[in-house]
């Protein structure tokens, strides 16, 4: 089954490391205050996707011998469609949690081992849908070379050179399953040069979830064709007849429900808006992982020239290894800290909206 955690802790094994050269990670320790949060961050999204499904029964509307059948059977529904769909995003961020795990074992001296539940996953994963839509050829592609990595690196012990295999040989398969991209090139200045996703997770949360066809936006016109039926049955009895003394009061009776349902239709969007909101937080907490991921490669990879890295990349394959300095381990200190930084408002916004 799917563990209760978090992409986020992606740095925080590698920063446990280097605090065990003497490094003071003060942000780290506090970021990892809100591990609980970020643990359920995943798999409250996930969750809403079958939540949403959910709400939407509200908004089938119980007209007489229609009504509660149709709401009866549109939860039968989220438990066939929906509820698949959630379990099933949670299996694709699985892997990223796998790997996650594995660097906290590598980075910390324990015998890296893998659970038997991840052993067919780089076949399944290519058979996942969500929302009726695979993940992208090239995403699967990279849950896949994360996987070979990670069972390279299981199959042989105290490897000096583990952590820098893992983070350097992972980095490409990484930005492929998180993004649906290669590592970006850079410009002359050495910035690098993301392209918008084109699949993958941050994809399947922006086209399966955010879209107008997506989860929410599924949701919010559900919303908008309930209230607009109740709203334009008050328009049609507000313009039968001029008001005056004999019908005041139904009215002000008409009023009173209008401003009832404008109400209730502004909270009900309040929370699609909400969970809108919060995807988008999730997706920047994922691109910012792969910046972070990408960066902390660069350093690790550093000085290794393209036919080492080929090389260290390959099955039961070693380099030589090299120390990491005080010098770079400053700079990976800051990668760290930036990274902490900005993620801690993005982790506040998914937690209040889930």
């Amino acid at each position: 089954m799917f563990k209760r955690k978090s992409f986020i802790n992606i740095v925080l094994p590698i920063a446990v490391l280097l605090g065990s050269c003497g490094a003071n990670f003060q942000s780290v320790e506090n970021f990892s205050k809100s591990k609980e949060i970020v643990q359920r961050a995943s798999n409250d999204f996930a969750e809403d996707i079958y939540q949403s499904c959910l709400r939407r029964t509200r908004y089938v509307k119980l007209v007489i011998n229609d009504g509660i059948s149709q709401r009866n059977n549109q939860r039968e529904g989220c438990e066939i469609t929906e509820r698949v769909d959630s379990d099933n995003f949670k299996t694709v961020v699985s892997i990223l949690i796998d790997y996650m795990d594995a660097l906290g074992a590598i980075a910390s001296g324990k015998n890296l081992s893998l659970d038997n539940s991840i052993d067919n996953l780089g076949e399944s994963i290519k058979d996942l849908s969500i929302s009726g839509k695979r993940l992208d050829a090239d995403a699967v592609d990279g849950g896949r070379e994360i996987l070979k990595v990670l069972f390279d690196l299981v199959t042989q012990k105290n490897r000096e050179d583990a952590l820098q295999k893992a983070i350097v040989c992972t980095n490409e398969p990484i930005h492929k399953y998180v993004t649906g991209n290669s590592v970006p090139a850079t410009d002359k200045n050495g910035v690098d040069l993301y392209q918008p996703a084109t699949g993958g997770l941050i994809f399947i949360v922006k086209n399966n979830y955010l879209s107008k066809g997506g989860t929410l936006g599924i949701e919010a016109n559900a919303i908008d064709t309930y209230y607009e039926s109740y709203f334009a049955t008050l328009y049609k009895l507000g313009n039968d007849r001029e008001i005056n003394p004999s019908n005041y009061q139904q009215a002000i009776d008409r009023i009173t429900v209008g401003e009832s349902l404008t109400t209730d239709y502004n909270k009900s969007m309040e929370i699609v808006a909400e969970k809108e909101q919060a995807a988008r937080a999730y997706n920047q907490i994922l691109f910012s992982t792969v910046k972070t991921h990408n960066q902390l490669s660069k350093e690790f990879a550093e000085g290794l020239k393209s036919k080492d890295v080929n090389r260290l990349c390959q099955f039961n394959a070693k380099v030589s290894f090299k120390k990491i300095d005080e010098k770079k381990m400053k700079r990976i200190q800051k990668i760290l800290n930036e990274y902490v930084i900005s993620v801690k408002p993005l982790v506040e916004e998914v937690d209040r909206a889930f």
